[in-house]
């Protein structure tokens, strides 16, 4: 049964820096499917985050632009043909995103209450105020939130990290998405806080049926809740698949390297392992595959030729893996 809700395919961004054009998101081309987590996982730089953008078609076009690509949403809107106001509308209504600096996310000088009324403003007019303030503090509530009275008439700075971080998702659910992004919405936190959080989306899953596409560098945090896994490296993807798979039985030298570097109780008083090396400089990537300057299973062809996807079927279910090793 197919099942998809959102659709990439070949997607390409490109970032101007001092005159010069840096490929961040390399030809990528991935699914979504209906009520599940997809982790995107990478280093810094990568393109997980550009990855998010473009979705919404948020690319600011003073920094950059999707060069290709087709973003097919409910198996019929082409999210990068929409004019302004079918982008409006699908923002928010459809798809909507949390990013990863909650204070950064919220208005210093507004209300909590206030900033989420304006939400409901812009999609509902009908709803009068009364009806308004009701859905925001009984949704303060779902997301967990203890006196949400005191919160509704509070500002950013007079909450915490964790329940900044819960008023930014009650800002993406107010008005019941299909497909939520979640953007690294863990790293300005404390470990038990995100914890919460992390627990708080996948209950909110289950509960309103929502996709969710879980942006983060966290390897534990993607094994635990997610569906399926992609792993980036370089603004490219090497491997795709169900999250058993990826965790037990990576393909890719860099996802198996990823996991070997994961500290665990049995490596206590060990030395840590280390990928090594650095990322590659997004201006002059090596020729070949991208990540043949660190692997420790690179072979000649390596070198001088760039690897191509190659699929197989774990359980029923597609996974990808770029590299020559199966050629």
């Amino acid at each position: 049964m197919d099942n998809k809700i959102l659709e990439i395919k070949n997607l390409t961004v490109e970032y101007y820096r001092n005159r010069k054009v840096i490929t961040a998101v390399n030809n990528i081309s991935f699914n979504v499917n209906e009520n599940e987590t997809l982790s995107i996982v990478g280093e810094s730089g990568c393109g997980k985050s550009t990855v998010a953008l473009s979705i919404l078609n948020l690319i600011n076009s003073n920094e950059g632009r999707i060069t290709t690509g087709e973003i097919i949403y409910n198996k019929k809107y082409d999210i990068l043909k929409m004019n302004k106001n079918q982008l409006q509308q699908l923002r928010g209504n459809e798809i909507t995103i949390i990013f990863q600096d909650p204070f950064s996310s919220l208005n210093p000088v507004l209300t909590v209450g206030t900033q989420l009324i304006e939400i409901l403003q812009s999609h509902y007019p009908e709803l009068n105020f009364s009806d308004m303030k009701e859905k925001v503090i009984n949704l303060l509530s779902h997301v967990q939130i203890n006196d949400p009275e005191r919160i509704f008439n509070s500002y950013p700075h007079q909450l915490s990290g964790g329940q900044r971080q819960r008023i930014c998702i009650a800002a993406g659910i107010i008005t019941n998405p299909r497909i939520l992004i979640a953007d690294e919405p863990t790293t300005a936190l404390d470990v038990t806080t995100a914890k919460d959080i992390i627990e708080l989306l996948s209950s909110l899953q289950n509960k309103l049926k929502l996709s969710i596409i879980f942006i983060t560098h966290n390897l534990y945090i993607a094994f635990k809740h997610s569906h399926r896994i992609i792993v980036m490296y370089a603004g490219e993807f090497v491997e795709e698949g169900a999250t058993d798979d990826i965790s037990k039985e990576p393909k890719h030298p860099y996802t198996q390297m990823l996991l070997k570097v994961l500290p665990t109780l049995d490596k206590k008083g060990k030395k840590l392992n280390f990928i090594p090396g650095q990322v590659p400089d997004m201006l002059s990537l090596p020729k070949g595959c991208r990540f043949h300057p660190r692997c420790d299973k690179v072979m000649d062809i390596c070198t001088k030729n760039i690897p191509t996807t190659y699929e197989y079927i774990r359980n029923g279910i597609k996974n990808k893996v770029k590299c020559f090793l199966y050629e």
